[in-house]
């Protein structure tokens, strides 16, 4: 047998590839998981992170008593709950390979999407929080995947689709749209079971909206910046790679050729929109451009270059270029917020301070403070975020005692938690961090990284 015979051809393991992917690439999303919680734990950091974590496990059970999470809640041990999002993760690719099929999605569109959005930094992200927006995703893949029956089984789609639209407005009328566009332009029917399916999303929605007080949006949990938050490369929480948005730009211009266009600059311009409102709806408009994405590399891909030796190299770059911004999401995901000092500073303060106390620290600190100190912290950002972006502003960025005593007056604080991000970024030598050499302050608790202090009242 020749070295050629031997050998299998680069076609050959990709065609392997495609036909296994199912398990090659769940398997990636488990080991990406399991890579980031084992280091967490190593470094005796909380296992879950992300902001909306622990506003689900903190204030949510009181304001969002009907959110599939808070239901979810009631049945999983606080202990388990770090499970819940790669299992989130895990089932949503699984429920994608499903209606892939069904829908008859290429091997290679699918394989692509799928890479991609495990690759993909937002995705990353919600694999290791408690996201609304992942469950949604999950709960509209098992939807869609009964509503595709023929028999009458599809009438146990309503229930998926019903706790989707409960998550919150935005989200919800998204749901109500494509179902609705479903029936009127893809599959005509004469039957009641679309009316009944769409008067039961339109009548949660109401429900959810007018009765129950639903947030049009859920968060934001962090300050918005709408580069970083869209562009992972430029430091931000979650977004996509560059690359990513170079390919997606690609697919677009292959579908601008293409009759369901009207569709797909409408749901574009939606989802811009939707972000420069509220980035936290950046889970929407990445998976956009991760289906736009892994269109625009099929496409180079399938194209007949005159030198192939570039056509590789071009595609290698692009796939390189979007596995390392992965990596290096990865490796910054080991800093992000909730630390091992955090956690015990903030225990130090629910040990040695009192219940009523009013906790002041950087606005995306507010959520571990309502967890681990069980304290109420001056900033909620989920709640009206210009009016706390604002405010948080006017407090940290305060030059003189006589502009930040009445704030600190007004909203009744007593304790401020100086985190280790806190002190990296605000200047020592001036603003907020210099005036609490003022004698009203008290350091109570402090280490290389982090200190708690208290904020005495006024002598009269």
């Amino acid at each position: 047998m020749n070295d050629q015979q031997q050998k299998m051809n680069p076609r050959q393991y990709f065609n392997h590839l495609l036909h296994h992917q199912k398990i090659y690439l769940c398997i990636l999303l488990l080991v990406l998981s399991t890579a980031i919680l084992v280091l967490n734990y190593l470094h005796q950091k909380p296992l879950l992170m992300g902001g909306e974590s622990y506003y689900y496990l903190s204030s949510a059970p009181q304001e969002l008593l009907y959110n599939p999470l808070t239901l979810i809640f009631k049945l999983i041990p606080d202990q388990l709950l770090f499970l819940l999002p790669p299992l989130i993760s895990l089932g949503t690719m699984v429920l994608f390979y499903v209606l892939a099929e069904k829908i008859k999605i290429s091997e290679k569109n699918t394989f692509f999407i799928a890479l991609f959005y495990i690759l993909t930094p937002t995705f990353i992200f919600t694999s290791l929080t408690l996201s609304s927006y992942a469950l949604y995703l999950l709960l509209v893949l098992g939807g869609a995947n009964l509503l595709l029956l023929e028999s009458r089984k599809k009438y146990f789609s309503i229930i998926p689709f019903l706790l989707a639209s409960c998550i919150d407005t935005f989200s919800a009328m998204l749901l109500l749209a494509g179902i609705a566009g479903y029936f009127f332009i893809f599959k005509k029917s004469r039957e009641r079971f679309p009316t009944i399916i769409i008067a039961s999303v339109a009548a949660m929605l109401i429900v959810n909206a007018v009765i129950l007080n639903t947030p049009f949006f859920i968060g934001p949990f962090l300050i918005q910046n709408r580069a970083s938050d869209l562009i992972s490369d430029l430091g931000g929480f979650s977004g996509v790679g560059f690359f990513s948005i170079l390919l997606a730009f690609i697919g677009l211009i292959i579908y601008w050729q293409k009759k369901n266009l009207p569709l797909l600059i409408s749901t574009l311009v939606i989802f811009i929109a939707a972000y420069v409102f509220n980035t936290h709806t950046v889970f929407f408009l990445s998976l956009l451009i991760v289906i736009l994405a892994s269109a625009g590399f099929e496409y180079l891909l399938e194209q007949n270059w005159k030198i192939s030796f570039l056509r590789n190299a071009v595609l290698l770059l692009l796939l390189l270029g979007i596995s390392f911004s992965a990596v290096a999401y990865h490796d910054r995901l080991s800093h992000y917020s909730p630390t091992s000092v955090d956690q015990k500073a903030l225990g130090w303060i629910q040990r040695n301070t009192p219940k009523e106390a009013v906790v002041l620290s950087a606005p995306e600190n507010s959520y571990y403070i309502s967890y681990f100190a069980q304290r109420k912290p001056v900033f909620a950002l989920h709640q009206d975020y210009r009016q706390q972006d604002d405010l948080s502003q006017r407090i940290f960025t305060s030059y003189y005692i006589d502009n930040l005593f009445p704030l600190l007056d007004e909203n009744k604080v007593s304790i401020i938690y100086v985190s280790e991000d806190m002190k990296r970024k605000f200047p020592a030598q001036q603003e907020f961090l210099f005036l609490l050499q003022n004698e009203r302050f008290k350091l109570l608790y402090f280490t290389e990284e982090a200190e708690v202090w208290s904020f005495e009242e006024a002598k009269q």
